[in-house]
C-alpha cells in the first residue's frame, strides 16, 4: 500500500492506494517495515463491488533494505497491462517522546507517470490512537495527507485516512492480523468527488524478514 503509491495513476482514474505499516487503507506513513523484511500484498479495488466488471488488482512488493529505506516495487491491471512502477521512502528522523518520526518518499516511479512525493510524519498519541499528517505533491497539485490508527484490540486496527486532493478519498477500514505477518485489510472510500463512485478495497498482505539487520536506535543514529 503501497497505497497511495497508486496516487497519481489511481488520481489519473479518480482514486487514491495500506501497506501496514508503511500506509493507512490510502495514505503513505512515515512509519518503515523492519530492516532486512519484505511484504507482499494483494489487493482488489472495484466500484462498487469487489471482483467486478472493472475492479482493479494490484500486485505490491515492499522491501527494507536498511533501517532507513525502504524500496517497492507495484504491478497494477495485474493479468492486464502488469505495468511497473516503483517507490521509495526514507526515514529523516526517528520517533522520541517529544518528537514524531518524519519521512521523505517517492511514488510512481517508471513510464508514462508523474512522479508523487511526500512528506509525512507520525506519533502515538496514546496507548492505543497514532497520528499521521504529511503534504503530497503530484503534478504541481498538493495536498494534506492525514489519518488514524485505533488499536482496538490485540490484533484489530481501525484505520481512517483522508487526502484533500479534489480527486482524493476518505477512506474507513479494518485491519486484522491473522497471525503474525499475515494481514488482512478490508476498507471503503468516499471520493471527494461527489460525482464519483465509492471504492470498495480488500488488501491481503504477508510480511516476512530476508536477513537481519540492525535497527537504528531511537535517536535515529
Amino acid at each position: 500500500m503501497t497505497r497511495i503509491c497508486a496516487l497519481c495513476l489511481l488520481l489519473a482514474l479518480g482514486r487514491g492506494a495500506q501497506a501496514f505499516p508503511t500506509s493507512l487503507n490510502l495514505i503513505p506513513t512515515a512509519d518503515l517495515l523492519e530492516p532486512g523484511s519484505l511484504r507482499m500484498e494483494l489487493e482488489n479495488d472495484g466500484a462498487p463491488s469487489l471482483f467486478a466488471s472493472g475492479a482493479e488488482s494490484y500486485l505490491l512488493l515492499q522491501y527494507a533494505s536498511s533501517s532507513r529505506l525502504e524500496v517497492g516495487l507495484d504491478l497494477y491491471a495485474v493479468g492486464e497491462s502488469n505495468r511497473p512502477l516503483l517507490n521509495a521512502k526514507w526515514l529523516l528522523l526517528a520517533e522520541e517522546k517529544r518528537r514524531p518520526v518524519l519521512a521523505l518518499g517517492l511514488m510512481e516511479l517508471g513510464p508514462g507517470c508523474s512522479p508523487t512525493g511526500y512528506l509525512v510524519g507520525a506519533k502515538d498519541l496514546g496507548p492505543r490512537f497514532r497520528g499521521h499528517l504529511g503534504a503530497g505533491l503530484c503534478d504541481e497539485r498538493s495536498a494534506l495527507l492525514w489519518g488514524g490508527e485505533w488499536q482496538l484490540g490485540e490484533k484489530d486496527y481501525l484505520l481512517m485516512d483522508w487526502t484533500t486532493w479534489s480527486s482524493g478519498y476518505l477512506s474507513l477500514g479494518l485491519y486484522h492480523e491473522a497471525q503474525p505477518g499475515f494481514g488482512l485489510n478490508l476498507a471503503y472510500a468516499w471520493p471527494n468527488d461527489r460525482s464519483e463512485s465509492g471504492l470498495l478495497i480488500l488488501n491481503v498482505s504477508r510480511s516476512f524478514p530476508l536477513r537481519r539487520l540492525p535497527a537504528i536506535d531511537s535517536s535515529g543514529r
